[in-house]
């Protein structure tokens, strides 16, 4: 079987984008933005050591031209946004980020995501997954039956077939283990939402 999402990856064969864990790197333009906000904080704060203070500074920035007052309150203006809107940015981001991190650094669709916040909505509670912590013991542990126990040559092949038998589960329900698995838990959408994400997770 090929290495599927979540492996280890060889010295210089790791995917563009992934770093550390299997986190994504900010943004360039992003970045720049943030390494600008602390360039021009800190040069403001050289300025105002350099006069003596902020009263120095003051002083040294007083002029009575429109211009010049212009210029001091924009610059002011410009340091407080970049204060408020690059952390704003950087939080926002990194929230979106995770929401799509899974278990052994696989990132989830938002087709998964969704299948992510419906398994733990009806499923959690009875079967066994590591990818949202689950530990039930009514069902099987779908790490081994979903993730393990079948095959495939190629990870496509085993995502297909693993899909394949959750959708099966979900639509006529299953009378294994030590309860009986309700049919049609889901239906439609939902159930494909569910079964991509059980498939791609299983396992790791």
């Amino acid at each position: 079987m090929e290495p599927r999402a979540g492996d280890t990856w060889p010295a210089g064969t790791q995917p563009e984008g992934l770093g550390r864990a299997g986190l994504m790197y900010l943004p360039a333009g992003m970045v720049i933005v943030f390494v600008l906000f602390w360039v021009l904080l800190g040069l403001g704060v050289f300025f105002v050591a350099m006069h003596g203070g902020p009263r120095g500074a003051r002083e040294t920035l007083h002029t009575d031209s429109k211009l010049g007052q212009r210029v001091v309150t924009v610059g002011i203006v410009l340091l407080l946004v970049f204060g408020l809107v690059v952390p704003a940015l950087v939080l926002a981001f990194n929230g979106e980020h995770k929401a799509s991190v899974a278990v052994g650094g696989l990132h989830l669709n938002g087709e998964q995501q969704k299948g992510r916040e419906l398994f733990a909505r009806s499923c959690a509670v009875c079967h066994t997954l590591a990818a949202v912590k689950s530990v039930g013991r009514t069902g099987p542990n779908l790490d081994v039956r979903v993730g393990g126990d079948i095959g495939g040559k190629t990870t496509a092949e085993h995502e297909a077939l693993a899909k394949g038998l959750v959708l099966d589960a979900i639509e006529k329900g299953r009378a294994r283990g030590l309860g009986q698995m309700p049919a049609l838990l889901y239906q439609g959408k939902e159930a494909e939402e569910v079964a991509d994400f059980v498939a791609t997770v299983a396992g790791h």
